[in-house]
C-alpha cells in the first residue's frame, strides 16, 4: 500500500526521506544516507510493481536534479533505477534484495558502480528548523507516479483528497481516511516486527 497526492500537477508518492529519527531513549539520531535512500527507493519499487503507471525516482545529486525510471523484478524483487536521459547500463543503479540468516528481508545499494556512489555521496540534504529549536534533515528526493486517469480524478476531487495505491487498485479518499489507513499500515508493520517468522514472506509480497 502506498499514498499519493497531487503536487504541482504531479502525483507524488509519500516516502520517508527523513534522516532524523528517535531512538528507544527518545534521543534524536541520524540515519545513514544509504539507509534513508533505500527506504525511498524501496517504496518506489513497491509502487512500480503495482503496475498502475510509470514510476520515477528523482534525486538532487551534486546540485542537479536527476530522474530515474523505477523497475522492480517480479521474481528477484531487485530494483533497477534507469536514468531517463541514458540507456548506458553503467549509469544504472542496482538495489538488491537480500535475506539474512534470521530470514529478514532487506535491500542494499550495489556500490560497485560509480552511479550508485555518486547518488549516495552527492544526494542533496535540506535542513528544517523545528519550533523547539532542533533541526530536522531530509534527503532531496521524490517519487512520482504517472497515471493520467488518476491525476484527472485528484484534480477534480480537490486538494484534500489523496490516492491509496495497492495491488488491488487505486482508491481516492479524503486525507482523514488516509490517515486512518496509515495508522492501520503502521500497526501491521509493528505486528510484523513482533512476529519475525512472518516478516520474510510479507516483505517479499510488497
Amino acid at each position: 500500500m502506498a499514498f499519493g497526492r497531487l503536487v504541482n500537477d504531479k502525483i507524488v508518492i509519500d516516502t520517508n526521506n527523513a534522516l532524523n529519527y528517535k531512538n528507544k531513549e527518545g534521543e534524536i539520531q541520524q540515519r545513514k544516507i544509504d539507509t534513508a535512500l533505500i527506504d525511498v527507493i524501496k517504496e518506489a519499487g513497491a509502487v512500480a510493481a503495482m503496475e498502475h503507471g510509470s514510476v520515477l525516482f528523482s534525486a538532487k545529486i551534486n546540485s542537479e536534479w536527476k530522474n530515474f525510471f523505477v523497475n522492480r523484478d517480479e521474481k528477484t524483487h531487485n530494483i533497477v533505477l534507469k536514468p531517463t536521459n541514458s540507456k548506458n547500463r553503467d549509469d544504472f543503479i542496482y538495489v538488491n534484495s537480500n535475506t539474512n540468516e534470521q530470514g529478514y528481508f532487506y535491500y542494499t545499494i550495489n556500490q560497485k558502480r560509480e552511479s550508485a556512489k555518486e547518488l549516495i555521496e552527492g544526494v542533496g540534504i535540506t535542513e528544517h528548523q523545528n519550533q523547539d529549536g532542533s533541526k530536522s534533515h531530509y534527503l532531496e528526493t521524490n517519487v512520482r507516479l504517472y497515471n493520467e486517469e488518476l491525476k484527472k480524478e485528484l484534480k477534480e476531487r480537490g486538494g484534500e483528497f489523496v490516492a491509496i495505491i495497492s495491488n488491488a487498485g487505486i482508491k481516492v479518499v479524503n486525507e482523514t481516511e488516509m490517515k486512518a489507513q496509515k495508522q492501520e499500515q503502521q500497526r501491521q508493520q509493528t505486528q510484523e516486527i513482533k512476529e519475525p517468522e512472518k516478516t520474510q514472506d510479507k516483505g517479499i509480497e510488497r
